[in-house]
Parts: structure tokens; sequence; C-alpha cells
């Protein structure tokens, strides 16, 4: 067995082990998340104030969290309400990238480690991988796209204004005031590991390419080509410079 940790210096090997801790850190602080929204309704017929409170999290399918309002009709009675949207699919293919990122990551930073003459002789190998960088670079770049925008409407959808401007009771029978805004910080550092991840897949694939048969190839027939000289042009004098006067 070739085992060769000295790869790990190399450019290619370092930025498989950052891309390795960069993943961790994106799905771990979105699959990781979980807040709550709250107002208070303060009835106008009884004088009533109740506390709600609305807790969500991943996957974020809203349409499955409910809570509960008082009528305000002088009873006490209550109604269940919900929000009916689910950014399950942007944050769960976000998620997944990363986990798939992490396993590849791990896995063929050990091949390089112990198995990097097959690396270098098996050109399929240098291929496949360049093959697969690809591919979960496009994976990062729609994943965190995709999930800033999930965010970004998330946010909206939860924030008690919102939520208190959808609630019937609250535009007729009741004044409802923000009590807690929800706590964003940790899906705001899941996007900033995400665009990194993407840059990071990004700046990978040029250290692959380069061990791969076609830049082998190219540098070739780089070597091949006849050396290039700047095209000379023959000096040529002013007609004025041999006029002679005469007086």
């Amino acid at each position: 067995m070739d085992i060769n940790f000295r790869v790990l210096k190399e450019p290619l090997g370092f930025i498989r082990t950052i891309q390795i801790v960069i993943a961790i850190f994106a799905f771990a602080t979105t699959s990781g998340f979980g807040s709550k929204s709250s107002f208070r309704v303060k009835c106008m017929t009884s004088e009533k104030e109740t506390d709600i409170n609305y807790e969500y999290g991943y996957p974020f399918r809203l349409r499955y969290s409910n809570f509960i309002v008082p009528k305000c009709d002088g009873t006490y009675d209550t109604t269940t309400e919900k929000i009916p949207y689910d950014f399950s699919s942007s944050a769960e293919f976000f998620v997944t990238t990363g986990v798939l990122t992490f396993m590849y990551s791990l896995g063929i930073t050990l091949f390089y480690i112990f198995a990097h003459q097959k690396y270098i002789d098996d050109q399929v190998v240098p291929i496949t991988d360049l093959g697969i960088t690809g591919i979960l670079t496009i994976f990062w770049l729609a994943g965190s796209s995709a999930w800033a925008q999930g965010v970004s409407d998330m946010k909206y959808y939860t924030s008690p204004v919102t939520l208190a401007k959808n609630l019937e009771v609250c535009s007729t029978l009741a004044t409802c005031e923000t009590t807690f805004e929800g706590n964003y910080a940790t899906l705001n550092v899941s996007l900033i590991f995400g665009f990194a991840n993407c840059l990071l897949w990004a700046s990978s694939l040029w250290f692959v390419y380069k061990e791969t048969v076609f830049h082998y190839q190219r540098q070739e027939l780089l070597k091949q080509l006849p050396p290039q000289y700047p095209q000379s042009y023959p000096q040529t004098q002013s007609p004025g410079m041999d006029m002679q006067f005469q007086y």
C-alpha cells in the first residue's frame, strides 16, 4: 500500500480537507435549526391577553405546524391556524448536497493518501474525480441559490407581523403585537457555508483537471508547437531626412 500524507499539503488535498469541514458546517447548521415566532393577542371585548408561539424547524414543512388563536368573541373558544407553505424541498436538497459532498470528500481524500500511485497511473480515476467534482459544484450552486430563496420566503411567512396580518381576529376583534421575531442567525450562517462550498468546489476543478490526461496532452501539444516570435518590420526613413537644401 502506497501511503502518502504529503498529498494533504498539496493544493488538491488541502482543498479536499477544507471541503470536509465546510460541508459539515453547512448541513449541520440547517438540519439542526429550530426557532419560534411569538405575538400577543389582546381581545377588545374581554381585554384578555394570550401569547401565541409558532414553532418551526427542519425540514420546514410549515403546513404541519399549527398554532391556536382565541376567537375573542366573548367566549373561551379557540381556532386552529396554520401556514399553508412547505420549504422542505430546498432545505432537504441543501442538506443532502452537504452530506454527499462530505462523504465524497472524505472518501477521495483517503484515496489520495492510501492509493496515490493508482490515482496517478490509472487515468480513469482522475477523470471520474473531475466529473463528480463538476456535478457537485453544480449541486452546491443550485442548492445554495434555492435555499437562499427559501430562507428569504420563510423569514417573511413566519414573521409575527405576517402571521397576525393573515388572522381575521387581529383585524376585527383584537390587537396583535410582536413579542419575538425569531432567530435566523444559524440559517444565515448555513447560506455562507453553502456559497463557500460552491466556491471551493469550483476552485478544485482546476486542480483535479491538472491530474488528468487532458492537461498532460495539452502540455505536450504546447511543447511541440514552434516558438512564436514577434513580427519585425523594416525601419523606414522619413523622406525629408535625405533632402538637401540649397540656398
